[in-house]
């Protein structure tokens, strides 16, 4: 990697043929996955040929090493944000990582990839910076304050609760496939926030998420 490139932490802006390859590979990455994305993909995509790419990073490893974490650190940075500006709770821990995924759905989408994979990466990751899962703790402790053995393990329900955020943000079009409906972003999050605050059964008034007419 060049020493322009390299001297910006990974979650900075990019400038010229970086930022092109950049977004080039968060697109590959997205929609293939660390082991199907191609380095000619991405290098199409950046209008650039293979060798220019790898004058920015050494590999396609490393290119995916520096998106994923700039993928984390972005989705942590929400969700503490959003934890600070709002009451403590079940609720806004839910609503924060739901915010984090919905703000960046391809970003969302390379983590279910990543996950799907069995998070390697992501493992690797978590080991060498642990403040990073800092954010994960807190939504943990909110989630579920009260755990002490024999409840709900704060670290899986934040687990369970990103993917399901990180899956309705990575689906796009997918809502189509179930009536021929697309449903905006803002109505899954409340569809969502309310099925985990208040469970299948729960009662209270529930909008629909849309109708046929909201269809594009």
């Amino acid at each position: 990697m060049d020493a322009s490139v390299q001297s910006r932490r990974p979650d900075s802006p990019r400038a010229g043929i970086a930022e092109r390859i950049w977004e080039a590979a968060r697109g590959e990455f997205s929609r293939r996955g660390y082991h199907g994305a191609r380095v000619q993909g991405i290098a199409r995509g950046a209008s650039c040929n293979v060798a220019l790419m790898y004058r920015h990073w050494a590999s396609k490893r490393a290119l995916y090493q520096d998106i994923l974490r700039s993928v984390w650190l972005s989705a942590a940075g929400e969700i503490a944000r959003v934890l600070e500006a709002r009451p403590a709770g079940g609720g806004a821990a839910i609503g924060a990582c739901l915010d984090a995924m919905l703000r960046d759905p391809m970003g969302a989408q390379i983590l279910v990839r990543e996950v799907l994979d069995g998070a390697p990466f992501l493992t690797q990751l978590a080991e060498s910076e642990p403040t990073l899962l800092e954010p994960v703790r807190r939504a943990g402790a909110a989630l579920a304050p009260s755990a002490n053995g024999d409840g709900i393990d704060p670290i899986l329900a934040v687990v369970t609760v990103g993917g399901l955020a990180a899956l309705v943000a990575s689906a796009g079009d997918a809502d189509r496939a179930f009536g021929g409906v697309h449903v905006a972003p803002e109505a899954w999050r409340r569809h969502v926030l309310d099925l985990l605050v208040n469970g299948v059964g729960g009662q209270g008034p529930r909008e629909p998420l849309a109708s046929p007419a909201a269809a594009r």
